[in-house]
């Protein structure tokens, strides 16, 4: 989990330090639509895992994405 919030950091713009698990991550900075794109981008590449938009949309926190993430299955 802390290497995903390290990446999600990354994509934020933020440091690690400043958010967690429970973080709503499209509350938490300046949300658009290119951040999501790039943390779908970044779960593919890190995780090996395709979620789609509806899934992405799903996610309110980024323990949310994470679980998304590695989840077993497609």
């Amino acid at each position: 989990m802390e290497q995903f919030i390290n990446l999600m950091a990354e994509i934020m713009e933020v440091e690690p330090e400043e958010i967690g698990s429970g973080t709503e991550f499209r509350e938490a900075t300046e949300f658009d639509s290119m951040m999501g794109y790039s943390m779908i981008c970044m779960v593919e590449e890190e995780y090996g895992k395709e979620i789609t938009v509806d899934q992405f949309l799903e996610c309110k926190t980024i323990h949310d994405l994470y679980t998304a993430a590695t989840a077993e299955g497609k």
